[in-house]
C-alpha cells in the first residue's frame, strides 16, 4: 500500500500459530500485495521460539491487513485476553471480487486446498461464479466473479 495514505480501518487476524504461512499464501495470490513489516520473537522472550512471527502488516490487492500469532503462556500479552477460546468464524469473511474466471479458479483452488468448502462453485442466481471457503488456517473467504465481469462489461 502506498506510504502516502494511512488506511483508517484495517482487518486484524489473530492466528493460533501459523500467521507467517498464511501471510505467505495470501500475498502470493493477489497482485499489489506485499509484506510491509514483521516483528519476530527474540531469543530472550519467554513463551516464543526465536524468530517466530509475532506481528505482521501486509497488503492484499492494496488493502492493508495486520496479523499476529496469539501469545501463549508465559509470553508477554498472554494474560490480556482468553486467547485459547478464540477462533475464526465463517460469520466474518474476506470478500474477493475477481477480475477474470482464471483468477477466480486460481484463488479458489489455493484457498480451498486443505480447507473447507462451505458453498461450492456455483452461480446461485446472483453471480457468474461464486464460492465460499474456510482456508486451512480457518479464515473465511467469499470469492466472486460478477456476471458483468465474466461477460467483459467490467
Amino acid at each position: 500500500m502506498a506510504a502516502h495514505a494511512r488506511q483508517k480501518l484495517t482487518t486484524f487476524l489473530a492466528f493460533k500459530e501459523d500467521a507467517e504461512e498464511a501471510v505467505e499464501l495470501y500475498t502470493s495470490l493477489f497482485d499489489d500485495s506485499e509484506v510491509v513489516r514483521v516483528i519476530r520473537a527474540t531469543a530472550d522472550e519467554p513463551g516464543w521460539k526465536e524468530g517466530t512471527l509475532q506481528h505482521a502488516v501486509f497488503t492484499l490487492a492494496g488493502q492493508a491487513f495486520m496479523c499476529i500469532n496469539m501469545p501463549r503462556p508465559p509470553a508477554r500479552g498472554h494474560d490480556h485476553a482468553p486467547w485459547d477460546s478464540y477462533a475464526f468464524t465463517p460469520a466474518t469473511a474476506v470478500y474477493v471480487q475477481c477480475d477474470s474466471a482464471a483468477e477466480f479458479d486460481r484463488v479458489f483452488a489455493a484457498l480451498a486446498e486443505g480447507g473447507e468448502v462451505i458453498m461450492p462453485i456455483g452461480t446461485y442466481g446472483f453471480s457468474a461464479k461464486f464460492a465460499w471457503v474456510n482456508d486451512r488456517f480457518g479464515v473465511s473467504w467469499r470469492i466472486n466473479l460478477s456476471e458483468s465481469t465474466a461477460n467483459g462489461r467490467g
